[in-house]
């Protein structure tokens, strides 16, 4: 269930990989590569929070795995 702070609806990290789907080992390792951006708004306990925008960013990057997934390898027989 989304928190919301001062108007804005934030979604919890479990809420946010489940909506693109993502696991948390492959969004971890984009945030490593840097192929999005880590959050701006975390809970008390240092949990990320996601606003709509970075729930969007999440999915967009997603989205690029399911038009072009990686070619498969071919090996000789």
């Amino acid at each position: 269930m989304p928190v919301v702070i001062d108007g804005k609806t934030l979604y919890r990290i479990g809420e946010a990989l489940a909506a693109c789907p993502v696991s948390r080992a492959t969004y971890f390792r984009w945030l490593k590569e840097r192929r999005i951006a880590d959050t701006q708004y975390r809970d008390r306990n240092g949990r990320r929070l996601f606003t709509e925008s970075e729930l969007d960013d999440l999915k967009h990057e997603a989205q690029k795995l399911v038009e072009s997934p990686q070619s498969r390898l071919k090996f000789d027989e």
